[in-house]
């Protein structure tokens, strides 16, 4: 049973704020949720409620004119908003992962 071990990935209150002139201040704003060991969570949203956001903040991927905070992802405990990019690096393939929305544009058959 894995409900007593901690989680593996953890978001808790995270915001990514929109660039100034957007038609909303954040893509999300107050996300928490937390993933154990063995365990599967689906997101599900509308078109635009920022899933991929979400997905893209944990990998470290967003692009510069989105900015993630406040808020915390820690991966196994460790920060990923405080991590230097080339750890990002690390821990893509390794401890984490992710199948973006065109999958044929992005794995290659």
């Amino acid at each position: 049973m894995t409900d007593n071990l901690a989680p593996v990935l953890v978001i808790d209150k995270l915001h990514v704020a929109l660039p100034p002139g957007s038609d909303r201040p954040y893509a999300i704003e107050n996300v928490s949720l937390s993933i154990h060991p063995g365990k599967t969570l689906c997101v599900v949203g509308e078109s635009g409620s920022g899933k991929s956001v979400m997905a893209t903040a944990i990998m470290g991927l967003l692009p510069r004119e989105l900015q993630p905070g406040p808020g915390r992802i820690l991966l196994r405990g460790e920060s990923l908003l405080d991590a230097p990019a080339q750890h990002l690096r690390a821990l893509r393939g390794q401890a984490m992962g992710m199948v973006f929305q065109e999958p044929m544009t992005a794995l290659n058959p």
